[in-house]
């Protein structure tokens, strides 16, 4: 039997594949087996793909102040980033040619992604106590989950 995949998840699945040591075939499996559509494709999930669509359709100086246009690659990369991702953020352009996704803790806590061409996400944290934390982690669904955990 033939199944086709999105190519964002094709995309997903081999960036996990090479962080975890899994094979490709393995992870497709687990995720057809434990995954339904309505998860992969919830309402949340697809909002984001669709603004994402439109972030791509900025105009140059879209902000007023000289923005550039957003490449395809971070567009695409942010994409495959959501896909998979246990929680929907908010995204947002920025003018500096990144998405950032946002993640609002229920008990004052903050966590954001800024996404670029980079192999990394930069990351800035607000901790229920006010505590800030910044850094960067490899730009996999993967590492964005285990923040997401420990969030």
């Amino acid at each position: 039997m033939f199944i086709s995949i999105p190519f964002e998840v094709q995309t997903v699945v081999k960036k996990e594949s090479s962080l975890t040591g899994r094979s490709v075939r393995s992870l497709i499996a687990d995720k057809l087996r434990r995954e339904t559509a309505e998860k992969v494709y919830s309402k949340e999930l697809i909002n984001n793909l669709n603004k994402l669509n439109e972030i791509q359709q900025l105009p140059r100086n879209w902000n007023g102040n000289g923005a550039r246009r957003f490449s395809k690659k971070t567009i695409k990369k942010a994409k495959s980033l959501l896909i998979d991702l246990k929680f929907q953020p908010q995204v947002f352009p920025t003018a500096n040619n990144s998405i950032q996704i946002e993640f609002d803790g229920e008990n004052g806590t903050y966590l954001e992604f800024q996404i670029t061409k980079s192999t990394q996400l930069s990351y800035y944290w607000v901790q229920k106590d006010g505590s800030e934390t910044n850094g960067k982690v490899p730009c996999t669904p993967y590492s964005v989950n285990q923040l997401l955990e420990s969030f």
